[in-house]
């Protein structure tokens, strides 16, 4: 009889990939592993995903344990893929009630500490901490969420230029602009699977859909192994959950279970599908079907949870905030449908709790020319979730540059603990959505001229580099303690026409960003005894941080702030002069 060990085959992501290497090699922690697992019975004809086959890994030193479903990789094949959390010895022992040849196989594997220099790594994958209104690493460091949008992921070629590189040499679209956003300052990878080779609207994973999942393996894994966490979206587009699949309970079960077995072992983001949240793809009449009251996306939120041994952050990619915010609060819901009244499906702490969901994803369109909603961002700050802006106006597509670059500092600033960026001809490449109309965000105009701009161009876009001036700025000032002035009583009175963004930590620190068109600033409300502020100001154009200057005592409880350098976009940060971060 063979030794248990011989069963089996240890592949490493961070190494060759198939390479098949003895089991005992040494692992490093949160860095992917892969068992791989030969069945008697070749499962090509039916489809294997229905085959329950369960590891169990368990340190030895710690008595930690994770359990990871495997999944069927075609044929006989079946794959179980784990990254350690800690290092130690690592004793695992499989289970499958429904295929005995794959049952009670053991052996265990050695990890030490990841010794690279990706971050991610180093402190262990995000999550979102109870009474936290931010994302942190496992080690509890706060991260910054930066995130660039891919909905067409897939249709961005893997192995080769494509048209639109215009120029560029690589022998990789995808690879070039991740590897490039992880220059510019990028953290996250937002992605949807429109345009995956592989077709799970009929809730099975089958034979045809393997080499498609194979190929989704080579983009999670270069994203992983860059360093950058990925915000993806499961199964397919949301519009093609129909009747009867959204039903079938067990089809969602399934697919669940099988997405978290693939791509769990990565440092990801669940996002479930698109705009899944209230009445998006519910009219009456139409062919769609679900709506707040019969959403299945709360039944796959339900199953991912079940089966994620690691606790990714999990969250729905919300409708537009004109439609859905937390509670309905800012919103204009159309009561003449279905529509909840504006009130997310996971806003109650129950369904929270029993589907993991731990974030919101909104998708808001910050006004440049008005005040903010004050009731949408309370709604919001007022969760015990964070919350990231998601999806906004992508850039040369329905705004330019000032507006990309302002929603970043306009979210931070207003409760919102992460910005999903986007941009033409990556946000949905080679998307011929909305490109021959001329759009306006109030500020600047976007022809269909500025919208046939390739990816080549757009990942260059000025606001894309800028967005490394804002985390800069953020992370120098311990940008997780801010509490955005959106109270009853602001600390902050504007000039006439003034839009600004704001937040504090107390009267010690103030963070201001002006973005009207004029050099009118405000005042600022604080208690006489209130120890005296040094101001700069700082160019989220360019970067660059002005001189300090000492700005007068408060008078009748009012301090008058300093006029813009000019009329543009500008941040003011005003702290104590004993403030350390």
């Amino acid at each position: 009889m063979q030794a248990p060990h011989q069963y089996v085959a240890l592949v490493f992501a961070f190494c060759i990939w198939n390479a098949t290497v003895r089991a005992e090699t040494t692992v490093e922690t949160w860095r992917l592993a892969e068992l791989a697992f030969e069945s008697e019975t070749d499962y090509s004809s039916g489809g294997g995903d229905a085959v329950r086959l369960d590891v169990a890994f368990t340190n030895v030193e710690t008595g930690a344990s994770l359990v990871r479903p495997a999944f069927w990789d075609g044929g006989k094949t079946f794959r179980v893929r784990f990254a350690p959390t800690a290092p130690g010895r690592w004793k695992w022992r499989s289970t499958c009630p429904d295929d005995a040849s794959l049952s009670g196989k053991e052996d265990s594997l050695a990890c030490r500490p990841y010794t690279g220099i990706l971050e991610l790594y180093r402190r262990g994958f995000v999550q979102t901490v109870a009474g936290k209104k931010y994302f942190a690493y496992a080690d509890g460091t706060p991260f910054f969420y930066l995130g660039d949008t891919h909905w067409g992921m897939y249709k961005e070629e893997i192995d080769e230029a494509g048209p639109h590189a215009d120029g560029i040499e690589t022998d990789s679209h995808f690879k070039y602009i991740v590897n490039r956003r992880v220059q510019q300052g990028f953290t996250v990878y937002q992605s949807e699977p429109i345009g995956a080779k592989f077709k799970l609207t009929d809730g099975r994973v089958d034979a045809d859909d393997i080499a498609g999942f194979r190929l989704a393996d080579r983009y999670y894994r270069h994203i992983a192994d860059a360093g950058l966490v990925h915000a993806n979206a499961e199964f397919f587009f949301s519009a093609g959950m129909k009747r009867p699949l959204m039903d079938d309970k067990a089809a969602l079960d399934r697919l669940s279970r099988y997405w978290v077995a693939r791509f769990g072992a990565w440092p990801v983001l669940w996002t479930l599908a698109q705009e899944v949240d209230n009445d998006f793809y519910f009219e009456r009449g139409d062919k769609r079907s679900y709506c707040c009251t019969n959403n299945p996306w709360v039944a796959v939120a339900e199953f991912i949870h079940k089966y994620d041994a690691y606790g990714h952050p999990l969250s729905a990619h919300q409708e537009n905030t004109w439609h859905t915010t937390v509670t309905g609060a800012g919103t204009n819901a159309d009561k003449s449908k279905i529509s909840g009244n504006g009130v997310s499906v996971f806003a109650d702490a129950e369904v929270a709790g029993r589907t993991g969901h731990s974030w919101w994803a909104a998708q808001w369109s910050p006004s440049l020319t008005h005040p903010q909603s004050k009731p949408l961002l309370r709604d919001y700050w007022a969760s015990p979730r964070p919350a990231v802006n998601y999806e906004g106006r992508y850039c040369y597509l329905w705004t330019k540059d000032f507006g990309a670059r302002a929603q970043g500092w306009i979210s931070f600033l207003s409760g919102f603990c992460g910005y999903g960026y986007g941009a033409i001809d990556m946000w949905l490449y080679k998307s011929t959505y909305d490109v021959k109309s001329v759009s306006k965000d109030g500020v600047d105009k976007i022809t269909p001229a500025d919208k046939a701009v390739h990816w080549s161009k757009a990942v260059e876009f000025p606001s894309a580099l800028q967005m490394r001036h804002l985390r800069t700025f953020l992370e120098g000032i311990a940008w997780w303690r801010l509490v955005p002035d959106i109270g009853e009583k602001p600390f902050f009175e504007p000039d006439k026409d003034v839009l600004c963004a704001r937040a504090s930590t107390g009267d010690s620190r103030y963070v201001l960003y002006f973005y009207s068109r004029s050099t009118l600033t405000g005042k600022l409300r604080r208690a006489e005894s209130a120890p005296p502020l040094k101001a700069r100001w700082f160019n989220p154009r360019t970067g660059e941080a002005g001189a300090w200057a000492e700005l007068p005592p408060a008078r009748d409880g009012i301090l008058r702030l300093p006029a813009k350098p000019d009329a543009s976009d500008w941040t003011l940060l005003c702290e104590t002069s004993i403030l350390g971060v």
